[in-house]
């Protein structure tokens, strides 16, 4: 199979997770998702500013004919934003923590294709030296060239970064 070939089947499998995921999602989820979308636009914001600014006009009372029903410090207005506010965020974050699952599953995805990628670099390099070697085109020693064929130990790079992030040096 061609390298191009592989790649394109890599993203199917990506793009195949996601659609997997999406589907999965239980119906709280879905609505989470729609409602985040929707908040999350210039009209949504347009709209919520429009009915503040109305609100606050009717209630300061300068329209004559029109009795404000929350009068200046508008508590009615401040306790529907703030209520607005937590289911807001509650919504927001049931649609992060989806799109979280999401992301853990490409990055572990992404990690695993770069362990195979540097292996699969190592063996060509390894292989291009000894070409090299018998045919007597490689003939000094080269430091860095030696430390790259070494393999990479991912034990060893996953302790230090438990090290790093436990904050042992």
């Amino acid at each position: 199979m061609k390298k191009s070939q592989r790649s394109i089947r890599n993203l199917q499998m990506i793009r195949a997770y996601e659609v997997k995921e999406l589907k999965e999602r239980p119906f709280s989820v879905r609505v989470a998702n729609l409602l985040t979308a929707y908040f999350g636009t210039a009209k949504f914001f347009m709209y919520v500013f429009l009915v503040s600014i109305i609100w606050i006009v009717i209630n300061l009372g300068v329209i004559p004919g029109v009795v404000p029903f929350d009068p200046y410090p508008f508590i009615l207005l401040t306790m529907i934003a703030s209520v607005g506010a937590i289911f807001l965020t509650i919504i927001v974050l049931i649609s992060q923590n989806q799109q979280s699952r999401i992301n853990t599953m490409r990055n572990e995805l992404l990690l695993q294709m770069i362990f195979i990628t540097e292996r699969e670099l190592t063996k060509a390099l390894q292989l291009i030296v000894a070409d090299s070697k018998r045919s007597k085109v490689l003939s000094k020693y080269d430091p860095e060239l030696t430390e790259m064929l070494k393999t990479t130990d991912v034990g060893w790079i996953e302790k230090k970064l438990e090290e790093q992030i436990n904050g042992k040096k």
